[in-house]
């Protein structure tokens, strides 16, 4: 019985065995299984996440997105256009000290990983278990570098899969400082600025390569989150990061610990915020983007990395924009506040209601306010600007600042305010010897609004049209003492369907003057006589080969400006006058270089002769005579050699003021946005020659250095005897001035001429001194002076002389002789 339970214990223990032998043995099957399983999932997982990703070889013919710099014609900085603000610089440029301070931080077992660091794997895994989801990445530089160029932002596994798996490639294909140098390019550390490069400038507004050790920790606290770390905003928790970067550098044997103590005791100091950013935006950068869209494209503009050598002199841009401003600050306090039209009413309430979203006004930006009340004796407007109100001084008449009433402000800051103008200008001016473009203001402000007036309006250029019909005179053989009839003479009016009769300023007439007197004193009638005389197709033909592009067609007014064109057409015109009759075509960029610094764009000049030299010369004496005689005096004031035409249009809608010296050719246009009176009285001279005249006193500082206007061969000075309008000599020492001609149409007559004609009428009957009075005038009405042997080229006025001989022996003429020197008076 013992020895049956002992064997049955033991069968009992054998079973127990076995089926524990054949548990673990499950156990260990079930758990190869499920390990296969799992590893091949991985596997898979791994291989799915690694399918497609970009090849690294791509970072070969790779260009990073840069900033375009935009240069003067000096070589002076003027602004960057960017859509990533970076400037690429190569690791031999990064000092140690800035590269030591990045790696400290970032990666310290960079230079000895394979791409992957996995102590910092093993901890960024530990943290994302722990909060069960993934807060940290443990990346090293190459990891964050191809997470920047090729990877999206969005964190999970997959991703970090890929990231890891290029991170590796990236270290077997490229050295480590090459690598380096591509992160330290692309890093995003704030502010829009990519790079340590345009970091360095946006903080601390100098090169990377001017860093100090303090310096170079702050940037490197930047990677890990460059908002929370901004310097400009966060000052402490900047400083702490500082701090920390400073502290690894010790401890990877970087710096010294005095080293550190000493930076961690001094403060951040930044150079200001947007003080280290080269941003200006005006019409003339705005001009120069479009430009460069158009030749080289949108991607090209995007990827950036280019130098723009434009024509502008940046000084005297700023220093016209400033002038225009205070200009037409005076100019609306002098007319009031201006009566709106319903377009502008829309168009200023249409961008109010834009600001709605408005959460703070900035200082220095342009807002369209509210009237609310007008404290019209102590000149105080009250307005809001949605929730905001204030109010602002203006000196000018308030008869039309009415409650409701959209106008524009100029925030100060503390809540303080100014009056912004309603009036707009455009300003070009051009090197007229190769068409560059000096000045370029397109209205009051690029704040305000952004369009350019210079480029993209039309306006009737009124009286500074009309050298164009002189000149077409002049090469069809009138001079400067030619005579045209200021009469109000009636023209069809094809448009109208009516008779048009000119009127001049005064509403006066002058009857028969001569053309320089006409052009300086800008009569109205004689331009539009002498515009059909000289045949009104001619004009037309002639302004399109001076420069004006818009089309034009020959109806009576046109003579007087009525059609509409672009000031910068109009400055083409006169540059062409200031340039011996050579018509350049205005530019703004001289060259484009790309990031290796090769030539990609170079200007080639566009000069043609259009207008002969000789008559040319003349046109600018005539036009020095608008400035020496006429409406354009106040430029005297200058002290060097100007010339020029002032226009108005009717009621007073347009100013303007053409003119140049040999060195610059400059244009102002004054007026609303609308055509309607700028103010009584407000012509050319007044609204628009005193900011021309400041425009070209900035432009030159040497005037006494401004050389005069050069003759031509084929044209000289004469001196003319005003009163005889003949060859002055000895016998007539007064009223003689110098006048340009083109060689041959000078008078042959000359003073002692008249003194020994005058002896020999005494012998003529009055029917002889009659035809030999009808044979001159006919040829100088006709501005006929070239005719065979330039016969009879003498004057009304020697002949007046003779005149007065018959009318002792005719009392018949006496009428006629006493309106005629109530001419001579008026001239």
């Amino acid at each position: 019985m013992l020895l049956f339970q002992i064997f049955y214990l033991k069968v009992l223990y054998l079973r127990k065995k076995n089926r524990l032998k054949g548990f673990f043995k499950f156990l260990f099957y079930s758990f190869l299984i499920a390990f296969s399983i799992g590893l091949s999932y991985i596997i898979y997982y791994i291989s799915d996440a690694i399918q497609n990703v970009p090849d690294i070889r791509q970072l070969e013919t790779f260009k990073p997105r840069q900033v375009i710099q935009v240069f003067d014609y000096k070589g002076r900085l003027i602004t960057e256009f960017y859509y990533q603000r970076r400037k690429y610089v190569s690791i031999d440029k990064i000092p140690k000290i800035v590269r030591e301070a990045f790696i400290s931080i970032e990666d310290k077992s960079f230079y000895s990983n394979n791409g992957i660091d996995f102590e910092g794997i093993v901890r960024a895994a530990i943290k994302n278990i722990s909060t069960g989801k993934i807060v940290a990445g443990g990346s090293t530089i190459s990891q964050q570098l191809v997470k920047n160029l090729f990877l999206t932002p969005k964190k999970s596994f997959k991703r970090k899969i890929k990231e890891m798996y290029l991170a590796i490639k990236l270290n077997k294909t490229y050295p480590k400082n090459k690598i380096l140098e591509m992160y330290l390019n692309y890093i995003y550390l704030g502010h829009g600025a990519y790079g340590v490069e345009a970091a360095s400038k946006v903080y601390f507004g100098k090169h990377v390569w001017e860093l100090n050790v303090c310096e170079a920790a702050t940037l490197a606290g930047l990677p890990k989150a460059p908002s929370k770390y901004d310097p400009y905003k966060n000052i402490k928790l900047a400083t702490y990061r500082r701090n920390l970067v400073l502290d690894r550098m010790v401890e990877e044997g970087y710096i010294s610990p005095e080293q550190a103590k000493a930076c961690k005791n001094t403060p951040i100091k930044l150079v200001g915020k947007g003080k280290g950013i080269k941003r200006y935006d005006d019409y003339f950068t705005e001009e120069v983007k479009k430009w460069f869209i158009k030749n080289f494209g949108l991607d090209a503009f995007y990827k950036g990395g280019y130098k723009i050598y434009t024509t502008v002199d940046i000084e005297l841009q700023k220093k016209a924009s400033k002038l225009a401003q205070e200009h037409l600050e005076k100019l609306q306090e002098t007319v009031g506040f201006p009566k709106l039209t319903a377009i502008e009413k829309s168009k200023l309430l249409k961008h109010y209601r834009d600001e709605k979203n408005l959460k703070e006004l900035k200082k220095n930006h342009i807002y369209v306010a509210i009237i609310e009340s007008v404290d019209y004796k102590n000149h105080l407007i009250k307005f809001k600007i949605y929730d905001t109100g204030g109010e602002v001084y203006f000196k000018g008449n308030l008869t039309n600042a009415k409650k409701g009433i959209p106008f524009y402000v100029e925030y100060l800051g503390n809540n303080r305010f100014k009056f912004v103008p309603f009036l707009e200008t455009a300003i070009i001016s051009i090197y007229p010897k190769t068409g560059a473009v000096r000045i370029l203001v397109g209205g009051y402000s690029f704040e305000k609004s952004k369009f350019n007036r210079v480029i993209q309006t039309r306006r009737q250029p009124g009286s500074a049209f009309k050298p164009i019909v002189y000149a077409t005179a002049i090469k069809r053989g009138y001079t400067q003492i030619s005579y045209v009839y200021d009469e109000p003479i009636g023209y069809w009016d094809i448009a109208s369907g009516k008779i048009w009769t000119p009127k001049n300023y005064d509403k006066k007439y002058r009857g028969k003057v001569i053309l320089r007197y006409a052009l300086a004193h800008s009569l109205n009638a004689a331009a539009v006589n002498l515009y059909h005389n000289v045949g009104k197709k001619n004009v037309v033909r002639l302004a399109h080969l001076l420069g004006i592009k818009t089309k034009l067609y020959p109806v009576p007014s046109l003579a007087l400006g009525s059609y509409s064109i672009k000031p910068i057409e109009l400055a083409t015109v006169y540059s062409t006058f200031a340039n011996q009759g050579m018509r350049c075509t205005p530019y703004l960029v001289e060259e484009v270089r790309d990031f290796t610094g090769g030539k990609i764009y170079l200007h080639e000049p566009s000069c043609y002769q259009v207008y002969p030299q000789p008559e040319n010369a003349v046109m600018v004496d005539l036009l020095k005579g608008v400035v020496q005689e006429g409406t354009g005096r106040k430029a005297l004031v200058l002290g060097f050699p100007v010339a020029g035409k002032t226009g108005t249009t009717n009621e007073y809608s347009d100013a303007w003021f053409a003119g140049f010296s040999t060195q610059l050719t400059t244009v102002v246009w004054v007026g609303y946005d609308v055509k309607k009176k700028i103010g009584e009285k407000m012509t050319g001279s007044r609204a628009a020659l005193p900011l021309w005249i400041k425009i070209m006193d900035i432009s030159h500082p040497y005037k006494d250095k401004v050389p005069d206007f050069q003759l031509p061969e084929g044209a000289s000075y004469y001196t003319i005897n005003m009163t005889y309008l003949v060859l002055a000599t000895p016998a007539c020492p007064f009223n003689n001035k110098n006048l340009v001609f083109v060689k041959g149409t000078q008078p042959d007559i000359t003073c002692s001429d008249i003194y020994l004609r005058r002896k020999k009428s005494e012998e003529k009957s009055v029917e002889e001194l009659e035809k030999e009075i009808e044979n001159f005038e006919l040829q100088n009405e006709n501005g006929n002076f070239q005719s065979e042997g330039n016969k009879n080229k003498s004057s009304v006025k020697e002949v007046e002389g003779i005149k007065q001989k018959t009318n002792e022996n005719n009392p018949a003429s006496i009428n006629t002789n006493k309106m005629e020197n109530q001419m001579d008076n008026n001239q």
